[in-house]
Parts: structure tokens; sequence; C-alpha cells
């Protein structure tokens, strides 16, 4: 069990350092691209393309961090409120609400899987790399998410 949660927190920290070199990147080839549009023909084609990509990952992958946090987008109040009255019932509802967000997020992963292959064959304008790349985003940081709330669910105690 402990060697579990060691491996969920290491994962959620190569997830931190991945959003955030992609983040960086993104920073950085946006700054280079304002500062030589005052070179005429100096901007490189592929810095746009690249940040795009790059803030997918960024914003994929970070999305998946907070779900391991707790802080993903949801209602609160009800389970709040519940947790102060009736502490079994709003345990209750959160592992009901834990056990939809996996739901949801093992069906974006597997629609994730399908959108990868679709976009196989297809090339990007800038790289002429296949969209496959960028796509990838979505499986993964879904798998991700689903093991964060896998953990949730039934490591809720251990992980905090």
């Amino acid at each position: 069990m402990r060697a579990l949660v060691g491996l969920i927190r290491t994962i959620e920290a190569g997830l931190r350092i991945a959003a955030a070199l992609c983040l960086m990147g993104m920073f950085a080839l946006v700054v280079v691209q304002v500062v030589l549009r005052y070179t005429p023909g100096a901007v490189p084609v592929f810095t746009e393309e690249v940040a795009r990509y790059a803030m997918i990952w960024m914003a994929l992958l970070a999305s998946a961090v907070a779900v391991r946090e707790g802080s993903h987008i949801r209602i609160d109040l009800v389970p709040a409120v519940l947790q102060a009255l009736v502490p079994w019932l709003g345990r209750a509802l959160e592992f009901v609400l834990d056990t939809i967000a996996l739901g949801v997020f093992l069906v974006l992963f597997w629609q994730g899987l399908d959108m990868v292959q679709f976009a196989a064959a297809q090339r990007s304008e800038g790289l002429q790399i296949s969209l496959a790349w960028p796509y990838a985003a979505v499986p993964i940081a879904f798998a991700f998410a689903s093991l964060f709330a896998l953990g949730r669910l039934f490591l809720r105690d251990r992980l905090t």
C-alpha cells in the first residue's frame, strides 16, 4: 500500500514538472515570436504551433493533477453541508461523486484513444508531424486522472 501511495505521489510530481516545462516552453516560444516580429522575415513558422501544442499538454496534465488534489471543477456545497450535518452521509456522497468522476475520466480516456487513432493519419500544417502527438495528451491525461480518481476513492486518507 505504501509503495502505491509513493508511486502516485511520484507520478503527480512528474506531471507537475512536465506541465511546468510546457508552460516555460510556451512562454519562451511566444516571447521569441514577439521579439522576432520586428526583424523582417525572421519569425520561425513553427513557434505558434509548438506553443499551441505545449498549452494543450500543459492544461491537460495540470487537470490530472487537479484531480489528485481534489481541486477539479465541481460543486462542493452539498457534500460540505452533509459532511458537517451527517458525516457518514457526506463521505458516502463524496464516494459517489468520485465514482462518477472516475467514469467520466475513463470515457474521456477511451474516446481520446479513438481521437489519437483518427488523427494519426493527419499532419500538422507547420511542423508536418502526425497530429497523434498533440492529440495523445487527451488519453494520457485522463489515464492519469483515472488513476488519481481511483486513489481518491480507495486511498483517500493515505494520500493527504
